[in-house]
């Protein structure tokens, strides 16, 4: 029996993760994690084929498809976004949804863990569409895309970011991943090369084994659903407060409302969220780095509670010519705490004879 996370309290997730984390750090751990994963994933397939040509027989969608119908119409309100309808099977049709605004170069930005592509400053991202064209995805169980295929590796997270880019268009793109979106920016980089003219990688770390790690207590109540009665935008303020240096949420309460307000429109179902827990826990393959030879900045906060710094400073050396940029007083939302510094070091550009 496969048991879906659907089916686990928020009790028995804590005791699994407490209990695995210990081997965490070891390759034969994600390898096996990743294995689970597709294999998960394969008979899922399976059992979704059989029931679609079961109700094809008698003229019906299965659940599966009819939640995805909606979730594609209910996106058809906001601008612009969708140039090719999502799918489910087969490269080059995009499993998943994705946001798209100004005109110029391409620039891709994944974003974090449990995080649409929603959430970015809006000031920010309305800078960059000045120069850019700025294709915003929203990951797997995320935002538009919360009822695309699961589980998932992040090869697959890497390969739907592929096929957005080609869905518009685009030859080559500069790419910024923050966090989880860093990660699937250095994969969609190892398997995609000729996408990536540029590589940004912001409060991130390499593939497993080689990742530093930090307190699993942050993890494990970033985990934990909201207490009884408490209301959901405090539950959301709260929990991504904690991920900022410590005082940026007390001194800037517009930019913490404005993230709430961000994530709120499109809660990440918990269920969804695991699933990226997993795809995280069985990446690896720190070595394929080296064969990386676009132009890297590494991006890192001093003060980043989430992701231990020395993991930008052990990224920016396992690949090849990488600039590290430390910020100093800086936490795991650099976009809203530092917003300008990256900007400049988009907008500084670096290309493959520079």
């Amino acid at each position: 029996m496969i048991m879906t996370t659907d089916q686990q309290s928020p009790a028995v997730t804590e005791q699994l993760i407490r209990a695995v984390l210990p081997a965490a750090n070891s390759r034969s751990f994600s390898v096996a994690v990743e294995a689970g994963i597709r294999y998960e994933a394969l008979w899922r397939r399976v059992l979704e084929a059989e029931a679609g040509i079961a109700t094809a027989l008698v003229g019906k969608k299965t659940r599966s498809e009819q939640r995805r119908r909606k979730e594609h119409d209910d996106a058809r309100g906001l601008r612009p976004m969708v140039a090719v309808a999502p799918g489910t099977t087969g490269r080059g049709t995009p499993a998943v949804h994705w946001h798209e605004g100004g005109r110029g170069p391409a620039l891709l930005l994944l974003n974090g863990w449990t995080a649409s592509g929603l959430v970015w400053p809006l000031s920010w991202v309305a800078e960059l569409e000045k120069s850019y064209r700025v294709i915003r995805i929203d990951n797997r169980g995320t935002g538009w895309s919360r009822c695309a295929p699961a589980p998932f590796t992040m090869a697959d997270l890497a390969d739907d970011a592929a096929d957005v880019l080609r869905a518009c268009g685009v030859e080559g793109a500069t790419v910024l991943g923050l966090s989880m979106g860093g990660m699937i920016a250095q994969e969609l980089a190892m398997r995609h090369p000729d996408l990536v003219d540029q590589l940004i990688l912001v409060g991130t770390r390499p593939p497993g084994p080689a990742q530093i790690d930090s307190d699993p207590t942050l993890l494990l109540g970033a985990l934990r659903p909201p207490a009884d009665g408490q209301d959901t935008r405090e539950y959301i303020a709260e929990m991504w407060t904690t991920f900022a240096c410590p005082d940026f949420g007390p001194e800037h309460p517009d930019v913490i409302d404005e993230l709430v307000t961000q994530i709120a429109r499109r809660v990440t179902p918990r269920q969804r969220v695991l699933d990226q827990v997993r795809a995280i826990a069985g990446w690896h393959g720190p070595e394929r780095l080296a064969n990386l030879a676009m132009p890297t900045t590494v991006v890192h906060g001093t003060e980043d509670p989430l992701m231990a710094v020395g993991n930008g400073m052990k990224l920016s050396r396992l690949i090849p010519d990488a600039r590290y940029v430390e910020l100093v007083g800086v936490g795991h939302l650099v976009p809203y705490e530092d917003g300008d510094a990256l900007l400049t070091i988009v907008r500084s550009g670096r290309s493959r004879t520079s």
